[in-house]
């Protein structure tokens, strides 16, 4: 299994349930964070691991640590923006968090 078939628990053919909305709430705070942060995107999460949360859409730690490549330094500093947008939030309703 290649590494974005194991972040999204699917094989890449396989029926998707993206949340095409959550998709696009997390992309902007991505990018958002990105640049606040002056890193690269993909260092924030990978598009593959953007994609599994808006398939997945978790709403506890332990969901979202069931995301391959989420770890407990991922779920500290990103967790509460991921279930905030998760659960409707705007990225512009998101503070800046300066790490």
């Amino acid at each position: 299994m290649a590494g974005a078939d194991r972040k999204l628990g699917r094989c890449p053919t396989c029926p998707s349930d993206l949340d095409e909305e959550l998709f696009e709430r997390l992309t902007a705070w991505r990018a958002g964070t990105a640049a606040e942060q002056k890193v690269p995107a993909y260092v924030v999460f990978t598009d593959a691991t953007l994609v599994a949360m808006a398939e997945r859409r978790p709403s506890s730690p332990a969901e979202l640590l069931a995301i391959a490549g989420i770890g407990p330094r991922k779920l500290g500093q990103y967790g509460e923006a991921v279930f905030a947008l998760v659960g409707g939030a705007s990225p512009d309703d998101m503070p800046p968090k300066n790490l």
